[in-house]
């Protein structure tokens, strides 16, 4: 079992690219702010984590296990005419052991 001060691997597409971060649980706010932190993708995470942008929009391998979405969340996606429960708002996914050897995929938010 894996506890809050072990290595967390992520391992994310974007792309044609795949990439295999490391990080800790809570080393940043949310899964946006890594992603923009380590690979710098342009008009990512616009609204600044708050939910409603939709620029940060990612594809979990599994949604297991990865707590539900919040208010903010469920609405942007409704919006956009997203029902696919695989697919999240990266600034609603907060850095915890659930992401431990997960595969993300960066969504073209075009």
């Amino acid at each position: 079992m894996i506890n809050a001060y072990d290595t967390i691997r992520i391992k994310i597409f974007w792309g044609e690219e795949e990439y295999v971060i490391s990080t800790y649980r809570n080393e940043y706010r949310s899964l946006m702010e890594l992603v923009n932190d380590r690979l710098y993708p342009d008009a990512f995470g616009e609204c600044g984590g708050m939910g409603r942008c939709a620029t940060c929009l990612i594809h979990l391998g599994s949604a297991k296990e990865i707590p539900g979405m919040e208010r903010n969340e469920t609405s942007t996606l409704y919006k956009r005419g997203i029902t696919d429960p695989s697919i999240r708002l990266s600034c609603q996914i907060l850095i915890d052991v659930l992401l431990h050897n997960r595969t993300i995929t960066i969504l073209d938010n075009n």
